[in-house]
């Protein structure tokens, strides 16, 4: 009489093996690639990162008109809407951030990376102004962001 042996098959363990392989390959090709879960996260990081700077500039643009008293202020007046006051006004409301002055817009550090914020003034009609005395806001529509340049060899 024939012992029963229990056991798997050398068939079964290959077999196994395979359907473990295939489920890791669809796993990393979920995570990785152009339309992998870490890249949506890099985009939405992203995208949070944007629109934060956006609304700093905005809040700040908000906090500098609500204290405008004098409209014949002079632009060392830090009720004077220009690239400057934005700046300094986006560094306190938000300690952690580090904003400064650059042509057309400002510098802004967040987090580990430094971003050029440039926009265009308004006037009291909405139309675009390039004349910071004439300036009562930001043109949101005009807000890009941009990772800052850094020169090499300094």
């Amino acid at each position: 009489m024939m012992k029963k042996q229990n056991g798997i098959t050398l068939i079964a363990l290959v077999i196994t093996i395979i359907v473990l392989l295939i489920l890791a390959g669809v796993s990393i090709a979920m995570l990785t690639g152009d339309n992998g879960i870490l890249t949506k996260a890099t985009n939405a990081n992203d995208a949070t990162r944007e629109a934060e700077m956006k609304e700093a500039i905005n809040l700040a643009v908000s906090t500098i008109m609500a204290n405008k008293v004098d409209p014949t202020a002079k632009d060392t007046d830090p009720t004077v809407i220009n690239y400057t006051n934005i700046a300094n006004q986006v560094k306190k409301d938000n300690a952690s951030s580090k904003a400064a002055a650059i042509a057309g817009g400002i510098s802004y550090e967040y987090g580990s990376k430094t971003y050029n914020v440039t926009f265009k003034f308004m006037d009291k009609d909405g139309a675009e102004t390039t004349t910071e005395a004439d300036a009562v806001g930001v043109l949101l529509s005009s807000v890009a962001i941009a990772p800052a340049t850094t020169e090499s060899g300094s």
